[in-house]
């Protein structure tokens, strides 16, 4: 190579070495590319798409009434006389507004009801809603629960009215009956408010029922040559008044078993059966007395006018052949004017006084009087309410000891009598 080459290359070696020593200036990021599989994302203005996210299954509801009511226009009770839905109608949830649900039915009408009325099909969501019920109820200032008036662990009653009990969402008579339960029904008490307990039933359900109907006594007395009125005539009514402290003496003498000879007890059931025909039902008071309360009540008060002395003989309570008894309608549940309360040991109770009673008392007491010994009772003057066999039939031990008869559940008697 000669001198003038070589010269040249050097001088361009020393520019290249000259440009790999200078620092370029940072360049900006490029964009990220588009993802070809990923949704376009809209500019300013331009409509956004979303996907429909996957719900779950419809919420199906059931009436569980019969002539249930509904409103088509809005959530609220229609007008009464409107033809309701029938039990075990079906329809899909659409909206809530308070307690109305709005369902869509198979004929694709939209309704309102309240949810009173409906039951869902899903026992998941059943049970949810019975839960938060049973918090309602719970906040309620007037509700109590069982441990404060049911001592004992169990707190299971049994149904002892003879026509079935209503069972209503609300306390009282007012509210609407959502179920019925037959006589011998087991329930389980939650809770109570007022004259009503709140039960639980056997499908889980809580509803209010009378307390006056249920019993947490689930036995009844199997006594050759007697009956316990309690299952052999339940669609009466009962409140034994010596058998609580709501009596003259203060105290509960005998348990609240209403026993009475056999004969006597049919009579009773061919009286009850006229008086059910004309729309009342019999209240009892009393039925058989052991003589050791009789001794009680002569000693108070000392008048064989009102109550037979014991020390001379047995009155037909002892026997187990009288009732103390009123009336009740059947239709309003309120018990019949009578001329004073129960057992009231005065001349205003006595019949040759009718001529003070009310006219509508002396009418009841009349109407009482006349079916009861058109089927053979009779009458004492000096009590309304007092009604015995003085004519064939059995006799009862006058005096007792309750704690030695037999008891047995009330589900045998019911299975032994089935269909008659």
């Amino acid at each position: 190579m000669n001198l003038k080459k070589l010269l040249l290359f050097c001088l361009c070696a020393a520019l290249l070495l000259g440009l790999c020593a200078c620092q370029l200036p940072d360049l900006p990021d490029l964009p990220d590319l588009p993802d070809p599989d990923a949704s376009p994302t809209p500019g300013e203005g331009e409509a956004v798409v979303v996907e429909a996210e996957e719900t779950s299954e419809p919420v199906l509801y059931t009436v569980r009434v019969d002539n249930c009511p509904y409103n088509s226009a809005g959530s609220s009770f229609p007008e009464p006389g409107q033809p309701g839905l029938a039990a075990g109608t079906a329809g899909t949830f659409v909206e809530k507004s308070g307690d109305f649900t709005r369902l869509a039915l198979a004929d694709n009408s939209l309704v309102w009801v309240h949810d009173w009325y409906l039951d869902a099909q899903d026992e998941a969501v059943q049970s949810q809603r019975e839960a938060e019920r049973l918090e309602a109820y719970r906040a309620s200032p007037s509700f109590e629960p069982a441990e404060s008036f049911l001592p004992s662990a169990d707190h299971s009653v049994i149904c002892m009215a003879g026509n079935g009990l209503s069972g209503r969402f609300l306390p009282g008579d007012s509210a609407p009956v959502l179920a019925s339960v037959p006589f011998g029904t087991e329930l389980t008490v939650l809770g109570r408010d007022g004259d009503d307990y709140l039960c639980q039933m056997a499908d889980g359900s809580c509803l209010y029922f009378a307390s006056k109907s249920l019993s947490s006594d689930k036995t009844y007395v199997d006594l050759p040559g007697a009956v316990d009125l309690r299952v052999f005539l339940p669609s009466m009514e009962f409140e034994m008044l010596f058998a609580s402290p709501n009596n003259i003496t203060g105290e509960a003498m005998y348990p609240a078993i209403p026993l009475l000879e056999e004969n006597t007890a049919n009579m009773l059931a061919q009286a009850l059966e006229r008086f059910q025909n004309d729309g009342y039902t019999i209240k009892i008071y009393d039925a058989y007395r052991p003589k050791s309360a009789q001794f009680k009540l002569y000693d108070i008060v000392q008048s064989s006018w009102y109550i037979a002395n014991p020390y001379l003989g047995r009155s037909w309570h002892q026997l187990g052949r009288a009732v103390d008894m009123s009336l009740v309608n059947m239709a309003t549940g309120e018990e019949l004017e009578m001329p004073t309360p129960m057992h009231t040991f005065a001349p205003d109770a006595c019949r040759f006084n009718s001529g003070q009673w009310s006219e509508t008392a002396r009418q009841n007491v009349d109407y009482m009087t006349n079916v009861m010994t058109s089927f053979g009772f009779g009458t004492i003057e000096t009590e309304w309410w007092h009604f015995e066999n003085t004519g064939l039939g059995g006799y009862l031990d006058d005096n007792m000891d309750f704690s030695t008869l037999t008891y047995r559940p009330v589900s045998e008697y019911i299975q032994a009598h089935q269909g008659e």
